[in-house]
């Protein structure tokens, strides 16, 4: 059979005139004279819209209740003036059925056409019956057409399921001009998303951010070309001022604008990779966070980003955050080329140093991590820290030279190692200005109880 495309004109125009009430009539009769065109190989040289088809013949040429009706009618002798030569009208009777109607001749009480009286307009017996003729005709006519209005509506109603999609309407490429199926009323208690889809006009480059207490209005929304300029200012403007707390407003404000329009894109990626390195740059893991979590969603969707690079900083989070549930169900997730990816093997080996107790080699990934994995990790590193001095209190006694401390623990200065142990309370030397262990250790305790809690910014 050919395909949508090649099926002559001619053929198209005359399925095209087929209604939703004979579509499926028509459909099958021209299947039929298809398959024999194609057989004879005339299927481009005839000339359709000169066939006749029967499913397109009026309603009245085919048997159907209507038709029924107006054969009825001409069937009825129409009284003409003048003497009548044949035998009266013969009487009619509905008999079993919905829609159809017999004549039955009474042979029983007629007497023969030589008895009967010939009956003419002028006639007493003519002018009594003539108006309770013509009012029975009248009731029969209604009767019929009642009969033809449901016949149709159960065809309308039929015809939603009788055309398949691989049907002649469509591989025609005919529109279906069935009655669509009502539409069941919203559900109050479930949100319409689509609702508060808008498109904004807003040509302003910088906006504040202001939460949303009504539908939005499209006049202070930004479209995405003006989105697309107000990005490249804010990079510049923070690379120039370096004024975190207007940026960190513009960037919502901007992450605002996409969600409501719902641009979800690469560009939505890149609004949010920006808005968590500035982030991060300066220390905030609650905004860092929460653009973390719509990153996550968008590389789900296949979006192109650094999505390797922000899968290093999640798991330096969740090891920030001690959720070692979520870290070892994101080890089984990751893949060969994940693993080989330097900053992923980065956070790999963080992590199986603190898993270990190497603090030696923690401290030296540390000083050198890729990317900006060295922000996520300052903000624990302190608290292992911590936990590596007290291991050294246990194991190094009485006294430690402070030298071995700040090569152990990556301090830049001696000066850095004395104020981190006078932070921690633990400042604390002998006679030779060595580092008293002994003396220590009750210090290190409490400072070790008190990087217990981790604070979780912006925790989604």
């Amino acid at each position: 059979m050919p395909a949508g495309g090649d099926w002559p004109q001619s053929l198209r125009k005359t399925f095209a005139a087929c209604t939703d009430a004979n579509r499926q009539h028509v459909s099958a009769e021209l299947k039929s004279l298809i398959f024999h065109a194609v057989q004879q190989g005339t299927l481009h040289t005839k000339d359709w819209q000169r066939v006749q088809l029967a499913s397109l013949e009026p309603k009245n040429a085919r048997r159907g209740p209507m038709g029924y009706a107006q054969a009825a009618q001409r069937a009825m002798p129409q009284r003409m003036p003048g003497p009548a030569p044949g035998p009266p009208p013969k009487p009619y009777v509905k008999l079993a059925g919905k829609s159809h109607a017999q004549s039955v001749q009474r042979s029983e009480t007629t007497p023969p056409p030589a008895q009967q009286p010939l009956a003419t307009p002028t006639t007493k017996r003519g002018k009594k019956h003539a108006p309770e003729e013509q009012g029975r005709r009248e009731k029969r006519l209604r009767r019929f057409e009642e009969e033809q209005a449901a016949f149709e509506r159960e065809q309308a109603e039929d015809m939603h399921t009788a055309v398949a999609s691989t049907s002649l309407a469509a591989r025609f490429g005919v529109i279906q001009s069935l009655t669509p199926p009502a539409t069941p009323p919203p559900d109050p208690n479930v949100i319409d998303w689509d609702e508060y889809t808008v498109v904004g006009t807003s040509q302003k480059l910088e906006k504040p951010y202001l939460r949303l207490t009504s539908a939005p209005n499209p006049k202070m929304v930004r479209p995405l070309a003006t989105l697309r300029r107000t990005l490249a200012l804010l990079r510049q403007k923070w690379a120039n001022e370096g004024n975190y707390a207007y940026i960190c407003d513009q960037f919502k404000s901007m992450r605002q604008d996409l969600t409501v329009q719902r641009i979800k894109n690469g560009f939505t990626v890149e609004v949010y990779e920006t808005h968590a390195r500035i982030a991060l740059a300066r220390g905030d893991l609650g905004e860092y966070n929460q653009c973390q979590s719509q990153l996550r969603s968008l590389y789900a969707y296949g979006l192109p980003g650094a999505r390797l690079e922000f899968l290093a900083y999640r798991i330096l989070y969740l090891l920030h955050t001690r959720n070692q549930r979520d870290v070892n169900a994101l080890m089984s997730e990751l893949d060969p080329t994940a693993k080989a990816d330097p900053a992923v093997a980065h956070t790999l080996a963080v992590r199986a140093s603190m898993r270990q107790g190497n603090f030696h080699r923690l401290f030296a990934l540390y000083k050198d991590a890729p990317n900006m994995n060295a922000e996520i990790m300052r903000h624990f590193v302190d608290r292992e820290r911590v936990h590596a001095l007290g291991v050294l209190a246990c194991s190094v006694r009485p006294a430690c030279p402070i030298s071995f401390l700040v090569e152990e623990l990556r301090f830049d200065a001696e000066s850095d190692a004395r104020d981190f142990l006078v932070a921690q309370d633990a400042a604390l030397y002998t006679e030779q200005g060595q580092w008293d262990t002994k003396r220590a250790m009750d210090a290190l305790a409490h400072a070790a109880e008190r990087h217990r809690k981790v604070d979780i910014k912006g925790q989604l």
